[in-house]
């Protein structure tokens, strides 16, 4: 469970628990993470589990939200 408020977009009929899981897996998506071959903040999920730096070109495939 995240702590704190969950993300809008789901309304009350969905429920508590799938909100939390929804906020869940968008925070991992968004989070900041670091380049394996160059070291920069720059790298970003691409399309669906694949992922890819900006500033050296390094691409790896990986999870939907997470490498």
């Amino acid at each position: 469970m995240v702590k704190g408020k969950a993300l809008k977009g789901l309304g009350n009929k969905y429920g508590a628990t799938l909100r939390n899981k929804y906020t869940t897996v968008y925070i991992e998506l968004k989070q900041k993470r670091v380049c394996p071959n160059c070291g920069s903040s720059k790298f970003k999920r691409l399309n669906n589990g694949i992922w890819g730096c900006s500033r050296c070109g390094f691409k790896e495939a990986g999870g939907a939200y997470a490498v």
